[in-house]
């Protein structure tokens, strides 16, 4: 499967709370931090969307902008895969945290090339997975929601329920051997981080 035959949504509905502001619109290099992931997608996806509670800062993004259909007592990323997916018109998306500006576009298209007769395709490094970098049908809507119901926020709780296929991260490193991909900015040394990421430093 081609990225040209599914959609893109970015979430940012975080609070940044860590970093004080919103995180996804500091200046990193010549664009917003966000920019950077959208210039990495937008040409490759039939469409792009961000996932937000305040869609009016995107207006001069290149990307359409929706809100969570659910809302929960606690704010949580889940209801933000679950609104891509809704306002999605494709079976498959691709689902990406904002705040991970380094994506690497091979990586992205790897995952979906893998994601053909499964729900969920998404790296993992032991047992752990990136659920927020990962390929998602619509088929996971209805067990999301179930899970919502129950007032459980955990990403991977409803992955018993779907057909998951595990990506190895040692096997994505052969596209992104700096593991940038998995690199999000969460705290103002994060974003320092990045900044000297773009201006051909290295971290910390």
């Amino acid at each position: 499967m081609e990225t040209k035959d599914l959609t893109a949504v970015i979430l940012a509905g975080g609070k940044s709370s860590r970093m004080g502001k919103n995180k996804l619109l500091l200046p990193l290099g010549d664009r917003p931090l966000i920019g950077h992931l959208i210039a990495r997608l937008q040409d490759r996806f039939a469409r792009l969307l961000v996932v937000t509670d305040e869609p009016a800062l995107y207006r001069s993004f290149p990307v359409q902008a929706v809100e969570d259909i659910i809302i929960c007592p606690v704010k949580n990323s889940l209801t933000g895969i679950h609104a891509g997916l809704k306002h999605a018109q494709t079976p498959y998306s691709f689902l990406v945290a904002g705040d991970m500006p380094f994506v690497h576009p091979a990586v992205v298209e790897f995952l979906c090339a893998q994601a053909d007769n499964y729900d969920v395709t998404v790296p993992r490094e032991g047992q752990y997975y990136q659920p927020l970098c990962a390929v998602y049908h619509q088929n996971c809507i209805l067990p999301i929601e179930q899970q919502l119901a129950q007032e459980n926020y955990r990403i991977v709780s409803f992955f018993r329920q779907v057909r998951v296929q595990p990506v190895a991260v040692a096997e994505l490193m052969r596209f992104d051997p700096t593991g940038l991909s998995f690199f999000n900015v969460n705290t103002p040394e994060d974003y320092q981080d990045a900044l000297s990421i773009v201006n051909g430093g290295r971290l910390r």
